[in-house]
């Protein structure tokens, strides 16, 4: 197996086992997505666009469950104070109610089997996985000037 292929089969197990223990949580990657990233946002907002990126989703995808999520009552809107035309959601309180099992369980999952990995082994397997990507970005800039 070449390079390109062993890691897409490991980005791709990763990838099921996120997807396997989304849908236990009862929930679909989208809806997911803007529930996870309201309620581990910092400051309790983000802006639709801001999920779209971190989650790599259309705008009309998250604007959809958005808009299903407000009318369950799970989220606001207000306007941005920096851009007028963006507009910031948080949850409400039942959206939180929603919400705080699912992050919970996430972060246990997670934090759980970094614990179980290694705090050094852990660190290393970041900090190459972003030298990689660095590196794989080098390789593209210079196969383009090629």
């Amino acid at each position: 197996m070449n390079g390109f292929d062993l890691i897409g089969a490991h980005i791709g197990e990763i990838d099921t086992m996120i997807d396997d223990w989304i849908s236990q949580l009862g929930l679909g990657y989208n809806h997911f997505a803007v529930l996870h990233t309201l309620a581990s946002s910092p400051d309790g907002q983000c802006t639709q666009k801001q999920i779209c990126q971190a989650y790599y989703l259309p705008k009309q995808t998250v604007f959809n469950v958005c808009k299903e999520y407000k009318e369950k009552g799970w989220i606001d809107f207000q306007p941005s104070p920096q851009d007028k035309r963006e507009r910031l959601m948080q949850l409400t309180e039942l959206g939180k109610q929603q919400a705080e099992p699912i992050v919970r369980r996430t972060n246990q999952l997670f934090d759980g089997a970094l614990a179980q990995f290694g705090a050094e082994k852990s660190a290393l397997l970041f900090s190459l996985m972003s030298e990689f990507c660095q590196v794989c970005y080098a390789q593209m800039d210079k196969l383009k000037e090629g």
